[in-house]
Formats: C-alpha cells, structure tokens, sequence
C-alpha cells in the first residue's frame, strides 16, 4: 500500500480493525501507544512545572490561585509574550 494514501477511519473503526491484529501486532500496537502516553506524560509535566516557575517568578503560587487568577495569570503571559 502506497504509504501517501490516507483512509479517513473514525475510532470505532480503528479499534475494530485493532481487534483484528494478531498478539504481536496488538503488542507492537500498544508499545507505540504507550510510548505516545510517555511522551504526553513528559509535555504535560515540563508544563505543569513551567507555569508554576512563571506565576513564582512574579510572586504568584500557581497551586494557591483560583481558576479565574489563573487565566488571567496565562492571558498576562500571552500578552507579554506578544508585546515582547
């Protein structure tokens, strides 16, 4: 199959073909998979820890804030980060 063709599957589908798989494959499926769930793991965390080193850099407990403190904490940045 010509690895440039894309067949649009919805996840029903892909978790029905997935079923389909045989031990190995279902093993070499769920090792790419989990890998995907580490590499979010690590992007969630680095992002947790960032905007914690942010709100203490202007003396802001992120974990103290509420929801509404917190947006505007991340508009702030946003806005800094445009102006420059």
């Amino acid at each position: 199959m010509d690895p440039a063709i894309l067949l649009p599957l919805d996840e029903t589908q892909v978790i029905t073909l997935a079923r389909q798989l045989t031990p190995a494959g279902k093993r070499a499926l769920l090792r790419t998979l989990l890998l995907d769930l580490d590499d979010l793991d690590r992007l969630v965390e680095y992002g947790n820890q960032r905007i914690r080193l942010l709100a203490a850099q202007r003396g802001l407990d992120w974990d103290a804030l509420s929801e509404d403190e917190r947006m505007r904490l991340i508009d702030d940045l946003k806005h800094d980060d445009v102006r420059g």
